[in-house]
């Protein structure tokens, strides 16, 4: 498929070319379907794929984000007039669901808030360490990562929710006051190229701009990466918690999130002791919360974030309780 550079017409053309996919597939090998599982989002295809359905299949969707929330708010009337749409079709998506898996109690309270579901429909179950390997990594991206320095990395997808015209001023401020520190950005899309021609436009060094990481790299990347960064735009933290936060934990790496410290991952961050959330994109703020995790990197062994981050990994971020909420029958899962 090609997308356009629009986030809004790129969203578009994802839900609909995957509701045609998911329909043709379910009305290939719709007898028979004892469950079936669908990963919200896109959302448009359930509208479509829970009428091809026998009406005995148990109906489970796992909620990665909410859109309406993250990234077609805004002012404007056409914001407005796709985020009511949007919102009729996650209402209409999470309702025809018998369980409704999400990855933080905020994100269970706001659904439960938005879309009036009934509670006991709604699951908690955080998302699950999935890196391979924490000893050993490879050498792809030795040369990205000089010695000498400490490397401040963001990866990942960049969009409305990761405030990406505010995190590329960050670090530029911020290169100028940590002359020990190199500052990593590995993305795609329109945003990620914009910001990449503003970089290029005029070069500061020790900021690059590279391209996503392969997943075969990603122990590589965190075993590499001295503080990952976590950006989340104001009012968005409810309606998501990052999955890669457990592997990043996993694998050692300090945080440094920009979120509410009533969130769930400031909380995170604060019980594990393996990071610190700065809860203002105010520059002096971000400087003085960068300066502490930094701090906290050469105070802190990897093995010994690892030792604090193990006990929680083992209990919350693990795969065995998404299993048992997808498989039981019992409506009394809820955590």
């Amino acid at each position: 498929m090609r997308y356009p550079r629009s986030m809004i017409l790129r969203r578009l053309v994802l839900e609909f070319w995957f509701a045609w996919h998911a329909s043709r597939t379910t009305w290939r090998l719709r007898r028979g379907w004892s469950t079936a599982v669908s990963v919200f989002p896109p959302t448009l295809f359930f509208l479509i794929v829970t009428n091809l359905l026998p009406a005995s299949t148990k109906k489970i969707g796992i909620v990665h984000d909410l859109q309406g929330i993250l990234g077609l708010s805004g002012g404007s009337w056409t914001q407005r007039a796709l985020h009511r749409v949007v919102h009729f079709v996650e209402k209409r998506a999470f309702r025809s669901c018998d369980r409704l898996i999400v990855l933080s109690r905020g994100m269970a309270a706001k659904i439960v808030d938005e879309y009036k579901l009934e509670r006991d429909r709604v699951v908690v179950r955080y998302p699950f360490v999935t890196v391979k390997s924490v000893d050993r990594v490879g050498t792809n991206l030795v040369g990205k990562f000089p010695g000498g320095f400490q490397h401040v990395v963001y990866s990942g997808a960049l969009g409305k929710k990761q405030n990406p015209y505010r995190l590329f001023d960050f670090f530029g401020a911020a290169v100028a006051r940590f002359p020990g520190v190199q500052f990593h950005v590995f993305s795609d899309g329109p945003i990620f190229e914009d910001l990449r021609k503003r970089h290029l436009a005029g070069p500061v060094d020790r900021i690059s701009f590279d391209g996503l990481v392969p997943e075969a790299d990603l122990e590589e990347l965190y075993a590499r990466s001295n503080v990952q960064l976590i950006p989340q735009l104001e009012d968005t933290s409810e309606a998501c918690l990052p999955s890669k936060l457990p592997n990043i934990l996993a694998m050692g790496c300090a945080v440094l999130a920009i979120c509410p410290m009533e969130t769930e991952l400031a909380q995170i961050l604060q019980q594990t002791g393996c990071g610190i959330a700065a809860e203002s994109w105010e520059l002096d703020v971000l400087m003085q919360k960068l300066s502490q995790v930094l701090d906290q990197d050469k105070s802190q062994s990897r093995q010994q974030r690892q030792a604090l981050a193990a006990p929680l990994l083992k209990t919350e971020f693990s795969l065995e309780p998404l299993i048992d909420a997808v498989l039981s029958r019992s409506a009394s899962v809820n955590v």
